[in-house]
């Protein structure tokens, strides 16, 4: 499950007119938060907007996965015994609930063939994708918007190339 994770750091996007934050206004994160099952509080708001820069730093190669020591050092896991079996139950400081769930999303995209999380091959774009494909080799975060494009540059280049021959 990767939901939380992709949409965390998708969820602030720089486009030409100016961002696009959902987590811009405390209102706006408050309901993107409790969309996602946390409850909106200015902890958890906090939490995820420093989550959310550290988590794109790291994917993008610009930081080390040290960055994340701050969610992983509190991160904690115990069980119970229930009549249906053994429960495992994470057990996580308030206002860290966020972060130690997206860092916990992205840890299971890590493999011995590289992450499965990464950013658009697209060098206009800032989206995040997450690669399911068998062959890991998975390069935007759109066929029809990035993809098209990059096809499209690479046509272009071959046709002029070959006019300027």
């Amino acid at each position: 499950m990767t939901e939380l994770l992709l949409d965390l750091v998708n969820s602030r996007i720089v486009y030409p007119d100016g961002p696009r934050d959902e987590l811009g206004s405390d209102a706006a994160a408050r309901e993107w938060l409790r969309s996602r099952g946390a409850q909106g509080t200015r902890a958890e708001i906090a939490d995820a907007r420093e989550v959310r820069s550290v988590l794109a730093a790291v994917i993008r190669g610009e930081a080390p996965v040290e960055a994340l020591a701050p969610w992983v050092s509190v991160m904690r896991r115990s069980a119970r015994l229930t009549p249906d079996g053994l429960l495992w139950q994470d057990d996580v400081p308030d206002g860290r609930q966020v972060g130690a769930r997206a860092v916990e999303e992205w840890a299971a995209l890590q493999g011995p063939d590289g992450s499965r999380i990464r950013p658009c091959a697209d060098p206009d774009c800032q989206h995040f994708l997450v690669d399911h494909s068998r062959a890991n080799a998975r390069k935007w975060h759109s066929m029809e918007i990035c993809g098209n494009r990059a096809k499209a540059r690479r046509h272009y280049a071959r046709s002029k190339e070959a006019a300027d021959d």
